[in-house]
């Protein structure tokens, strides 16, 4: 007589599925199956030895914690049978599900019985298998083209598809006729103040690392959780995320496929554009930052990744060649002089007296300067809304005339030089195109005051770095990439004296 240890497996997608195919109605009718095989079969014992059941979990997948705990009892030899109640409970991977019924199952010496497509291992394995298999996952793959139709529609039309919003930013869900839209709004709290710290230092010089150490510093709980620290991968996914500047994009990534969880990035062409809202970060200030990063990946670049403050700057005025920073000189040297062939002579010149001659440099060009006012005098004669104004003016001005048409539409009536059907319907007609134009200039007014706070924000950025240029403040890798252009460096053979000669962005 022989016994069966058998192993009930049950599996849904979602917990929305029908209560037929529930957990519960997959395990009753197993179940019962089982009981009618004990009255049938007489030579054999059916021992249920455990039920495991996955719930949530997709089938074209076999990373399931339930199935992967069955196989830990089938190959501790506890379990020698596993029903299900039909193959795509199974799986609906064929690839994967041929494997286990064909491979797995079988040099482990485990029967396998699918009741529902009279499907038994111990007999002859059916050839209509494989086939079934094959439809079961072709039913997954036009599920998920249908699921990815739908979130495509979603997201060309602005609403956002995210299971939560992004670190500072909540939902707000509102219905358009039938359709709902899903909007990202700031928080408004903490999170919210946090990005926007987090653009501020990035503009006044901080780099991403001590970005990330002023935060932790500052215990300020990271997006993860309450226990994970602040990353330098963290600033820049904020820093660069269109979100935070009011830019719907969306499909910056995708799965693979359907059968696997591995994530790539999207070629920029093929992200997802939607209609543009009111970000955390200003859309300018958004938009200079990016110009920042771009600058910083492009320009500069130093052996090892490390960013000296005059890396990638200094020229040797001999050979042309950049210099190299040198730790235990505390200085630089040109690059051909540390070559095995030493093409040209070192130049050696210390970090510190370079800082000190740029300095001095700038101190000159600021007294040399009559008037300093006048710089921050052309900042405050920034006009504001300037795009705007002439709409505006032209939209009074047809209102001005629209009102003057309506006195006289009544002045006519009161002749009776209307009637009062004529004057109803001129009336009507006027009156719509006059609230228009009225609907038509708060817009235009709405848009002069963001206008308004773009440029203050503009004026506030160029006032300050006009500051720390006067006072010399921030001499830091961030200042000397917006502010230098090139440093020649050239030496006395006979006296070994070192010369510079700045070049800066800026005409002094």
């Amino acid at each position: 007589m022989k016994v069966w240890n058998v192993a009930i497996y049950a599996r849904v997608s979602t917990d929305k599925q029908d209560q037929s195919e529930s957990i519960s109605s997959q395990i009753g009718n197993m179940k019962k199956w089982i009981v009618e095989k004990s009255r049938q079969d007489k030579e054999n014992i059916y021992n249920i030895v455990d039920i495991y059941e996955d719930e949530g979990t997709s089938g074209s997948t076999f990373e399931r914690d339930a199935f992967i705990r069955m196989k830990k009892d089938i190959e501790k030899a506890r379990i020698n049978m596993v029903i299900t109640r039909d193959l795509s409970r199974f799986s609906r991977n064929y690839i994967l599900a041929g494997y286990y019924l064909e491979d797995y199952f079988k040099v482990n010496n485990v029967r396998f019985v699918s009741i529902l497509d009279n499907v038994d291992t111990d007999k002859d394995f059916d050839d209509i298998i494989p086939f079934k298999n094959i439809l079961n996952e072709m039913y997954i793959k036009d599920c998920s083209k249908r699921v990815r139709a739908a979130l495509t529609e979603r997201m060309q039309r602005g609403s956002s598809i995210a299971s939560k919003p992004p670190y500072g930013y909540k939902f707000e869900t509102k219905m358009v006729g039938s359709q709902k839209y899903i909007y990202l709004v700031p928080r408004g709290d903490e999170t919210t103040e946090v990005v926007r710290k987090i653009f501020e230092l990035y503009i006044n010089g901080f780099g991403i690392g001590k970005i990330a150490s002023y935060l932790n510093k500052k215990g300020v709980v990271s997006p993860s959780n309450r226990n994970s620290r602040w990353t330098n991968n963290t600033i820049v996914y904020i820093l660069k995320n269109p979100k935070y500047g009011g830019y719907m994009v969306q499909q910056r990534y995708r799965k693979v496929s359907y059968k696997c969880k591995k994530v790539i990035a999207v070629p920029k062409a093929e992200w997802i554009i939607g209609a543009e809202f009111q970000g955390i970060i200003e859309k300018d200030t958004f938009n200079y930052v990016q110009e920042l990063i771009d600058k910083k990946r492009k320009s500069y670049r130093y052996k090892g990744g490390v960013k000296h403050l005059f890396s990638g700057v200094l020229r040797c005025a001999e050979c042309g060649s950049r210099m190299q920073y040198r730790s235990k000189y505390l200085g630089y040297k040109c690059a051909k002089s540390q070559s095995g062939e030493k093409k040209c002579t070192a130049h050696s010149i210390k970090e510190e007296f370079l800082l000190n001659e740029l300095k001095k440099c700038i101190k000159d060009s600021i007294n040399n300067v009559s008037n300093i006012d006048i710089y921050y005098k052309s900042i405050s004669n920034i006009n504001f809304g300037s795009s705007f104004k002439k709409k505006l003016s032209s939209i009074n001005t047809e209102l001005s005339t629209i009102n003057r048409r309506i006195e006289q539409l009544y002045e006519d009536k009161s002749k009776n030089i209307l009637s009062d059907m004529n004057f109803e319907n001129m009336l009507f007609s006027i009156q719509q195109r006059q609230e228009k134009l009225i609907e038509k200039r708060v817009g235009i007014n709405n848009a002069i005051l963001e206008e308004k706070s773009r440029d203050v924000d503009i004026k506030m950025r160029v006032t300050r770095e006009i500051d720390d240029l006067i006072k010399l403040k921030n001499i830091d890798r961030n200042f000397i990439e917006s502010f230098v252009d090139k440093i020649i460096v050239s030496e006395n053979n006979l006296t070994k004296q070192k010369y510079i000669e700045i070049f800066f962005k800026f005409k002094k």
